[in-house]
């Protein structure tokens, strides 16, 4: 190399490093304090060491979190999963840690940060999800319809099944809801169609790009102090309001008016849960309900009047009579009880969902789809 090809080749590098340094600096300015990251952490549902989520296994022996579990409810666990601490990406070999809520090491490692697809319970693998795919890989369930298939495999629509437990995919699975039939997470009646990821409108489609990933809020509009939201539903100021947002011009419920989507998915809830009461009593002649703040959150309803109330719901007077049709819907209505967000997630596929399955009741439990509309 003669002294001129050198003198170039130093300039080049020169200026190279210049123009990095000039980037980096203008990243460094532009990025967000870590003050203010780390002060939405601790306001954060992850960093809430006190939940349920965190300390429901602080009394077991072993104290420790099963690997099952740990994945999601521990930041050991999700280290394991991804495969950062060295171990098999994919699976976690070892008991979770307790008192480990989800912390920095869990989404920022070379591993997470290379994550690029999401395989969720239905045994869908979802590709290119990119940054999402560690909020999606926590919030996709741990159960799909297929499951409800295989437990009931064999066995007659409408006969009985001893020692049955309600199933559902968990809870919080926004991503499994917002999937749709891309990700098959429902239970999906044969013969069915059924809506795919849910498009909003640009750039609010992904995890990401509505909610922060740090405090898990809306994400909030540069320079202004108004609801991300708000940019398109003009009459929405904060969380107390998305539930007023109507989507479409549609009574879902046959109620005979138009309500929010949310309002909408209520009614059609409602209806199922007559249909799962009604058919409960003509089948089983048992009756059945939910009380979602007592866990397994399906009871018999000892005096048939469509509730359950405090003496109904204790443990000792579960529901444990299931058929597979019964089985079936029940799935779907916990799909869209346990995701709470499901009327902004993908609000046409739980319909969709929420209306075979009453459809599929209606010969035995004498509530039809008459007045109802299947998105």
């Amino acid at each position: 190399m003669n002294q001129r090809t050198f003198i170039i080749v130093l300039f080049l590098i020169a200026a190279l490093l210049a123009g990095w340094m000039f980037y980096s600096s203008q990243q460094a300015v532009q990025a967000e304090p870590i003050e203010s990251i780390t002060t939405k952490y601790w306001n954060s549902g992850h960093a809430d060491a006190e939940s349920e989520a965190f300390i429901h296994w602080n009394e077991d022996d072993p104290a420790e979190i099963p690997p099952t579990c740990a994945k999601c409810h521990s930041t050991s666990g999700f280290i394991d999963y991804v495969g950062a601490d060295g171990s098999e990406a994919g699976k976690v070999d070892r008991p979770g840690e307790i008192n480990d809520p989800i912390n920095c090491t869990a989404c920022h490692s070379d591993a997470a940060h290379e994550l690029d697809s999401v395989m969720f319970p239905s045994g869908v693998e979802v590709s290119g999800t990119g940054t999402n795919s560690v909020c999606m890989t926590c919030h996709g369930g741990m159960a799909a319809g297929i499951a409800v298939d295989k437990a009931t495999e064999g066995k007659e629509e409408d006969t009985p099944m001893a020692d049955s437990s309600l199933m559902g995919p968990h809870y919080y699975h926004a991503a499994a809801v917002h999937q749709g039939a891309d990700g098959g997470n429902g239970y999906q009646y044969e013969g069915k169609t059924y809506v795919g990821t849910f498009q909003h409108a640009e750039p609010v489609n992904t995890c990401t790009e509505c909610h922060d990933p740090h405090s898990l809020h809306t994400q909030s509009v540069p320079n202004s102090d108004a609801n991300l939201c708000s940019t398109c539903h003009s009459d929405v100021s904060g969380y107390q309001d998305y539930r007023k947002v109507n989507m479409s011009n549609v009574d879902y419920d046959g109620d005979g008016g138009v309500e929010p989507v949310f309002d909408e998915i209520e009614g059609v809830k409602a209806v199922l849960y007559q249909a799962l009461n009604q058919y409960s009593q003509a089948v089983t002649d048992t009756g059945f309900g939910f009380k979602f703040d007592s866990y397994p959150y399906a009871f018999i309803d000892t005096n048939k009047d469509g509730a359950i109330d405090e003496s109904e719901g204790i443990f000792p007077n579960k529901y444990s009579t299931f058929t597979p049709r019964m089985q079936k819907a029940a799935f779907n209505y916990m799909f869209v009880q346990k995701e709470p967000a499901a009327y902004l997630h993908n609000p046409d596929y739980v319909l969709q969902l929420m209306y075979d399955s009453i459809e599929d009741l209606s010969a035995l439990s004498g509530v039809t789809t008459e007045g109802l509309t299947r998105p």
